[in-house]
């Protein structure tokens, strides 16, 4: 009877123990889920001609997907809020103003976001035109070496060669871009776009989904298919 006893007692303190380690690795395995966001300030104007198509292959690729519309992509948001993501999908525009790029975030354009913005107006970080957008100078404010994760960076809508370098030096992987701007009307640009992350969610590296959307592009509209150039930058090895 004594060893039955003790025998039982060695069972409990097992199972408790068990209980335990299992209660310590579960915030373990949140803590490293990967994580991606959908950014499209314009949608408004310009809605995504098939947001799932964005958003599938990223979740089969074990990503957790936050999706952000037009005022919840402010300029607020964008100082930090970039930094908590391992993957980042910037669907956006672009407008000049006195020699600077400014890339639209979401804020709405009147009387009060002058005045919110004027300090950042004057330094050239935030400009006002067609949208309130942000400029490479407000990038480098707010994210300097190691504030984002190794990741990914894509950002369709506007010709944003000119602040990859600025994000793979604040930590990410690779960043995938335009040399130039294209309208997103028709949703060209969205198909274009998520057949990159189609190919991504496959198991392609990033070179190799660039090489099948070129062969891709030539099979269906010919060599001489007007599109814009597409380009990546940085891990051309990196795998989502």
């Amino acid at each position: 009877m004594a060893l039955k006893r003790i025998l039982l007692i060695v069972l409990c303190v097992l199972t408790v123990a068990a209980g335990a380690g299992k209660g310590f690795a579960a915030p373990s395995f949140a803590a490293t889920s990967k994580q991606a966001v959908f950014l499209s300030p314009f949608e408004k104007w310009t809605p995504t001609w098939r947001l799932e198509a964005y958003v599938s292959p990223l979740e089969r690729a074990g990503y957790k997907v936050d999706v952000l519309f037009n005022e919840e992509v402010s300029i607020s948001f964008l100082e930090t809020g970039l930094a908590k993501y391992d993957l980042i999908i910037l669907r956006t525009d672009s407008f000049s103003l006195e020699g600077f790029t400014y890339y639209c975030a979401g804020d709405p354009v009147d009387s009060h976001s002058r005045s919110t913005f004027s300090a950042e107006i004057s330094l050239k970080e935030v400009g006002i035109g067609e949208c309130v957008g942000f400029s490479i100078l407000f990038l480098k404010h707010y994210y300097h070496a190691g504030t984002l994760r190794p990741g990914l960076v894509f950002v369709v809508g506007g010709p944003s060669a000119e602040f990859s370098s600025t994000l793979l030096s604040a930590g990410a992987s690779v960043f995938i871009g335009f040399y130039e701007a294209y309208t997103m009307g028709w949703g060209c640009m969205d198909a274009y776009s998520e057949r990159l992350f189609l190919y991504l969610s496959q198991g392609y590296s990033v070179s190799d989904a660039a090489m099948q959307l070129l062969a891709y592009l030539k099979t269906g509209h010919g060599g001489t298919a007007d599109w814009p150039d597409m380009y990546w930058t940085g891990d051309g090895s990196f795998k989502i």
